[in-house]
């Protein structure tokens, strides 16, 4: 008898370690250390950067979310602790990923940003007429010289890829980088002609390279380079 209630209290402690096991892989609780950067991918970060069932990891539907599929793993890292310090101040940032990113610890970012970054990014063709695109291409390609701005694919490569903290562009959804362009443009103007600017007026405080490049773009060159470069592979 004794045997029997030994077993009987293990099976019970074995299923209820189990459903806890259950639990935690498909646990969407923001405040839980013990969920995992990937669990957290499936069960949160999909509903707005494409979602797992679909086969469309990271690669978000929704232009207002970016893609986030074969990102460099260092830039993602660097934006998700952007996030969860909250340094990074865009309207986005502050309205979505201040709170979804508070309580990630290193490790879950860790994982998010390797989970992502494995992904495999889908064709995003441009939308836009080819006038349009061309004129993104050689801004990307040449720079304006004429304005100081250099060539695009110096820092992001030929193709976009990116490089360490340098973010991918490739594929990225034209709207999102027209948006973050008019972000890195109003750090321009608040950096304009002031020395020593602390970062906590800054929208995207790591952005001084991408400050002056925005600043000398016109609205129609801004939408050029942001349909280009979604239109890259």
């Amino acid at each position: 008898m004794k045997n029997v209630k030994t077993i009987l209290t293990l099976s019970a402690l074995s299923l209820a370690l189990g459903a806890c096991s259950t639990g935690i892989t498909k646990s969407r609780n923001l405040g839980n250390p013990n969920v995992t950067g990937n669990t957290l991918a499936q069960q949160v970060c999909s509903v707005c950067h494409g979602n797992i069932g679909n086969s469309v990891n990271g690669n978000s539907v929704n232009p207002t979310f970016p893609n986030l599929a074969g990102q460099q793993k260092d830039y993602l890292v660097a934006q998700m602790t952007a996030f969860h310090e909250k340094t990074r101040k865009d309207p986005a940032a502050q309205q979505m990923m201040w709170g979804i990113a508070r309580n990630f610890t290193p490790k879950q970012i860790d994982e998010l940003a390797t989970f992502y970054s494995n992904q495999k990014p889908l064709p995003n063709p441009a939308h836009g007429n080819a006038a349009l695109i061309a004129e993104g291409q050689k801004i990307f390609n040449e720079g304006l010289l004429d304005k100081g701005v250099p060539a695009c694919m110096g820092c992001h490569g030929s193709s976009g890829e990116g490089n360490g903290v340098i973010p991918r562009l490739a594929g990225q959804h034209a709207n999102y980088v027209y948006k973050q362009l008019n972000v890195f443009d109003r750090d321009a103007k608040t950096s304009d002609g002031k020395e020593n600017v602390p970062d906590s007026a800054l929208e995207r405080p790591t952005g001084g390279v991408m400050e002056m490049v925005a600043s000398a773009l016109t609205k129609e060159q801004k939408r050029a380079m942001a349909a280009y470069v979604q239109s890259l592979r």
